[in-house]
């Protein structure tokens, strides 16, 4: 009796080996079909490493409003991750009503001091500290050496920033690019930022945020392509003997009370309730997704390279061009923006653009492109709604 039924558990056992091998020779079959259809390597598609969850599982892992001080200090720390050997303050003149930033320096910032010769101030826990808490309001570098960077941010000023970074965000959900939106200190600019699971190169996150800002545009034909200059980096490679451009950090404790430098629910486009629930919450991208994505974005294309319709493919809506344009002839070409489709009104401003070879040059050289816009438009807009082209 005992002989059967041990045959007949060794019947089963092998049955159900024979199905898992089975399932297994399908689910490997179905998992190389899906890495073809996503372009991943296997590398690319391996399980996430350490790196890539240490904001979820090592310390500090994830905070929120009831969490401890310190926690809160590291989790920003490593969640806002720039050059560590130095940061800048704001400064405020009352009397003028002036403000700006400074780096930190040793002794204090005395004007024309040479870059050599200052004494950085490295950003310290006690730094994030007093930032947090609205004692300082610090600015964060984020290019690193070897031209790398943990995080990428869109700067957006004027009346109609909040329009322009919802745009950006809608090209990012688009692109499946986890991405956060904050208000800034003025109440009216805004910052959308986007944060790496490992550092990745600048040149790479940069080319990754203009592929987002192009198609914003396509969405918004009103945004100008200075927005291209906004993103943080700023530049591809570390100016050499510089430090690069700063932003201003987020979560500033003074400002926080007053509902700014804060992160927004893009459902009620209020405060979060919890900002440290949520930007634990929020996805960070992989170097192999940033690369992927950027590279299948393409690159923006403005001059004579600009041969058709740039649509977008972040919305489903299809503006109809109207059958007749309107245009007046007098030193430029004048026709009448209300008249635009958005998708557009962004490709004639690109193609009434070209690269700046100064921008270009001093980026090669690895001096800084501060001031040095990255196109040089030929175009203007008045106010009175017209888009002026070259003849």
């Amino acid at each position: 009796m005992n002989d059967e039924l041990r045959s007949e558990d060794a019947a089963g056992l092998a049955e159900e080996i024979a199905d898992l091998r089975g399932l297994t020779t399908r689910l490997q079959a179905e998992n190389a079909r899906l890495l073809r259809l996503l372009e991943l390597t296997p590398k690319q598609a391996a399980p996430p490493g350490p790196v890539q969850t240490g904001f979820f599982e090592a310390p500090p892992g994830p905070v929120g409003r009831q969490s401890s001080p310190e926690a809160k200090v590291d989790f920003f720390g490593a969640l806002f991750a720039a050059r560590t050997d130095l940061y800048a303050v704001r400064w405020e003149n009352a009397r003028t009503g002036k403000a700006g930033w400074l780096p930190a320096v040793r002794g204090g910032w005395r004007k024309g001091m040479r870059h050599e010769d200052r004494n950085y101030l490295p950003l310290t826990r006690e730094v994030l500290r007093s930032h947090l808490s609205g004692e300082t309001h610090i600015g964060l570098y984020p290019l690193l050496d070897g031209d790398l960077c943990n995080w990428l941010a869109a700067d957006f000023d004027g009346q109609a920033a909040l329009l322009d970074a919802l745009a950006y965000l809608k090209a990012a959900r688009t692109w499946s690019v986890p991405a956060a939106l904050e208000v800034s200190r003025s109440g009216v600019g805004a910052h959308a930022w986007v944060f790496f699971a490992a550092p990745v190169p600048a040149e790479t996150a940069r080319r990754l945020g203009t592929a987002l800002l192009r198609e914003a545009m396509a969405v918004r034909g009103h945004m100008d392509l200075a927005s291209y200059d906004r993103l943080f980096p700023s530049q591809d490679v570390l100016p050499t003997g510089g430090v690069g451009n700063l932003i201003a950090a987020p979560l500033h404790g003074k400002a926080r009370r007053d509902g700014v430098t804060v992160f927004l629910d893009l459902s009620t486009m209020e405060p979060h309730d919890d900002q440290w629930a949520f930007l634990s919450s929020l996805g960070r991208m992989t170097p192999g997704e940033v690369n992927r994505i950027s590279r299948r974005a393409g690159r923006v294309v403005v001059g004579a390279g600009v041969d058709r319709l740039d649509a977008p493919v972040s919305t489903r809506i299809r503006a109809t061009s109207p059958p007749i344009l309107h245009a007046r002839l007098a030193a430029g070409i004048r026709v009448e923006s209300g008249e635009l489709t958005p998708a557009l009104h962004a490709t004639l401003k690109h193609a009434a653009s070209m690269p700046n070879p100064i921008f270009y040059e001093r980026q090669r050289l690895r001096m800084s492109t501060w001031d040095t816009p990255r196109f040089l438009r030929n175009y203007d807009e008045t106010v009175d709604g017209g888009l002026i082209l070259p003849p």
